[in-house]
């Protein structure tokens, strides 16, 4: 049985229901991380943790550390509810080769659903082959989003990008 589990020597950035109502709001608790240059992976975050928390999540995590056996590594965002975990991927391009490893693991993971996010702009590499079945079942959804035309983190919050995620978990 491979369950995934929060890395227990790592603590991880806790989001609270009140940072997502501005992507400001998010940033100004939820640090960018400095190596990102760009904001487009960050306001994925902020959005896939919005819409997560409008889901029903009872925490929401940003780039926590995990454990599946014996891989640990980090990922976008994390939602818990219990035993049971929702991933957050987010690309601002393309599908990459590390994150199509990533889901490799993800897949035998139990307790955990995986949402991926692309720029719409990108393309979603080998995942819809890759990871047919997984799709199929809804274990992983692959979003395709159109990102934002500016980088300017003060536009974000007047942008309609959220309408892109108000139907994440529906039946599309």
């Amino acid at each position: 049985m491979m369950n995934l589990t929060l890395d227990p020597t790592h603590e991880p950035m806790r989001v609270l229901p009140e940072h997502t109502k501005t992507y400001m709001a998010f940033r100004s608790d939820i640090l960018k991380p400095a190596h990102e240059d760009a904001h487009l992976r960050h306001i994925f975050r902020f959005y896939v943790a919005r819409a997560l928390f409008n889901q029903g999540a009872e925490q929401v995590f940003i780039l926590p550390r995990v454990r599946l056996n014996e891989h640990t590594f980090t990922v976008d965002v994390l939602a818990q509810s219990g035993d049971t975990f929702i991933v957050g991927i987010c690309e601002p391009g393309s599908i990459t080769a590390e994150t199509e490893a990533l889901l490799e693991w993800l897949k035998d993971a139990e307790n955990a659903e995986t949402v991926i996010v692309h720029s719409q702009f990108g393309n979603p590499g080998n995942v819809p082959t890759r990871f047919e079945a997984q799709l199929a079942s809804k274990k992983f959804r692959l979003l395709a989003v159109v990102p934002p035309p500016f980088d300017d983190a003060y536009e974000y919050d007047i942008w309609m990008f959220e309408l892109t995620f108000r139907d994440l978990f529906g039946g599309a």
